[in-house]
């Protein structure tokens, strides 16, 4: 069982991190980002590669200094049980939450956008189903599913991006720091907080067969602060900076925008295509690591366990929650949370990860 969920190579384990990440960058994090920092939210963005960058190197000596083991297992030959209950415990709740947020909004997207007439509960269902074998097949499939979708989902970004060109006014970009610095620096924290996501690679690491480098890492980091400054930018440059906020999904509405000619209109169902393809990634990736980081061998246990999580989801989009109040989750709740529990987890990881190597040396003296 184990090595059929290890044979991915670090490549694979990238392509997996990018699109989960980016997509909920694109839908969840830009209208936040324009919520809070308006026309200077860009450079906020656009900043936070400094503490990304950062972020990246402490999770490589993470993975350096566990020796891209299964770091569960690592820490619970030095510090016991009950130490790695509490990881996994903090993981699958992360993970837990990520994945819930996750699927209302899509369901909530998918209603409003192109199925008005559909229930949730059929949307929801059928979404879900796909993430459960998906989950179910292991971390191979998931990855090997990226690697198709991930070159797609971004050549339809650059074709956006370019087709959207005629309607851009760089200018609205401009002028910055109207209202001091404070819309920056909120932009730059929220978006280090979705950064910190970066920490699901140290608990996939040891599904990867080759190494895990810290260029490549470095890499990847870069492109996920691109593919939300990206957007971000299109959205202000086309509909400025005040407009772009009023709206739900920014980066949809650019892609009600595109036209090819004059009689090729409506391409707005290829962003159907991301977002599905990104979100699907997403929850079949955090369903499998809340269920991996059990540690549990017997494929029947982790079909229930899986078949348990998909009813949890499916219940939790039926909930009498409107898409304001989700809304407002998300921009006075989520991404701040995220910030405090990946700060705090990564420092308890680096605690972890030194002291038994001290107290190791400290013995051998």
């Amino acid at each position: 069982m184990a090595a059929r969920y290890r044979k991915i190579t670090a490549l694979q384990l990238y392509y997996v991190i990018i699109i989960s990440i980016a997509i909920t960058n694109h839908v969840l994090l830009i209208p936040v980002l324009l919520h809070y920092g308006k026309r200077d939210s860009w450079v906020g963005a656009g900043l936070s590669i400094l503490p990304a960058l950062f972020w990246v190197c402490l999770v490589y000596i993470i993975i350096k200094r566990s020796k891209q083991q299964n770091l569960l297992l690592w820490v619970g030959q030095r510090y016991g049980n009950f130490v790695v209950f509490l990881l996994k415990v903090v993981v699958i709740g992360i993970a837990m939450t990520h994945a819930t947020i996750t699927m209302q909004d899509m369901v909530t997207w998918t209603h409003i956008s192109y199925l008005p007439r559909t229930p949730p509960i059929m949307i929801s269902l059928a979404f879900m189903i796909f993430c459960f074998f998906a989950a179910r097949e292991g971390i191979r499939a998931i990855a090997i599913t990226s690697g198709i979708l991930l070159p797609v989902v971004v050549l339809l970004g650059y074709f956006v991006m370019g087709a959207n060109f005629q309607y851009k006014d760089y200018s609205l970009l401009t002028p910055l720091f109207t209202h001091g610095y404070g819309p920056a620096l909120k932009s730059m924290y929220l978006t280090s907080g979705s950064s910190f996501e970066l920490l699901s690679i140290v608990f996939l690491q040891h599904h990867a067969d080759t190494r895990i480098r810290l260029p490549s890492l470095l890499i990847v980091a870069a492109c996920l602060v691109g593919l939300t400054v990206g957007p971000l930018i299109g959205a202000i440059a086309i509909f400025g900076p005040f407009e772009a906020d009023e709206l739900r999904y920014p980066a949809f509405e650019q892609w009600r925008m595109v036209t090819l000619g004059k009689y090729i209109s409506h391409l707005d169902f290829l962003s159907i295509f991301q977002w599905i393809s990104g979100a699907c990634i997403r929850m079949s990736m955090l369903m499998f690591l809340s269920i991996d980081v059990l540690m549990i061998q017997k494929k029947r246990t982790r079909t229930w366990l899986l078949i348990g999580i998909s009813l949890f989801f499916v219940t939790m989009c039926l909930l009498p929650i409107t898409d304001n109040q989700m809304a407002n989750f998300i921009q006075d709740w989520y991404y701040p949370m995220m910030f405090v529990t990946g700060a705090g987890l990564i420092l308890v990881l680096l605690v972890l990860i030194f002291l038994p190597m001290r107290r190791k040396e400290n013995v051998m003296k």
